[in-house]
């Protein structure tokens, strides 16, 4: 991955924005999980949107997989879920996140999501590591193989007992911190000496209104 990306900087800072974070576990190759043979589980959403009086509103949203669900489920969800904002700001889960969207959707049943992944050079920002170096993500166990000893490699099945996928609570709530930190971050390059630019202005509301979850929590 690049280090620095300046189209990144060049783009501007969006004021109606989302940022999103992914959690994919790994699993047996021969399960022929799509893209590469791990499992999407969970995604977290943080929408920031611009108020009339010039202060900034977030809402945050997460979906995991639970029992007898699978990815596309996930897929379904973040279809409808996903605004149409002017930016939206991921950063490397074991790849690039629009990527793996791209290679998991479909076109007739996610044409807002295939038509978001594919806009990297517009409004998806994918976050370089120069910018989230000090950003970490949480980790989870990888999918054991279920199959028995000597099983037929081409009648593997795709199992995914609940037991043994992330806790999806849990999973949510890591997931909305991995959307956050990351949509601060792309925050963070706009406006440093300009105390009233849009960027820092939400930085300090979303600084207030987490103080506020904090309080109320």
């Amino acid at each position: 991955m690049n280090l620095i990306d300046l189209t990144i900087e060049a783009r501007g800072f969006a004021p109606a924005s989302v940022g999103i974070a992914v959690r994919s576990i790994g699993a047996c190759f021969a399960a022929c999980h799509r893209p590469d043979s791990r499992i999407l589980t969970g995604i977290g959403l943080l929408i920031v949107t611009p108020a009339p009086t010039g202060q900034y509103q977030f809402f945050t949203l997460a979906r995991c997989l639970r029992e007898d669900e699978r990815p596309i489920d996930l897929l379904d969800w973040l279809e409808t879920e996903l605004p149409t904002v002017d930016a939206i700001v991921s950063w490397s889960n074991w790849g690039s996140v629009p990527a793996r969207i791209a290679a998991l959707a479909d076109p007739e049943r996610h044409p807002h999501l295939v038509s978001a992944a594919a806009d990297t050079a517009g409004r998806w920002r994918v976050l370089p590591r120069g910018h989230v170096w000090h950003l970490r993500q949480a980790r989870a166990q990888a999918m054991p193989c279920l199959c028995p000893p000597r099983f037929p490699v081409d009648e593997c099945r795709r199992e995914m007992p609940m037991a043994l996928l992330p806790d999806p609570d849990l999973t949510s709530q890591q997931l909305i911190a991995e959307a956050t930190a990351g949509w601060r971050a792309w925050a963070q390059g706009f406006g440093v000496l300009d105390a009233d630019h849009p960027a820092q202005i939400a930085l300090r509301d979303l600084n207030a209104w987490r103080a506020e979850q904090r309080d109320a929590g």
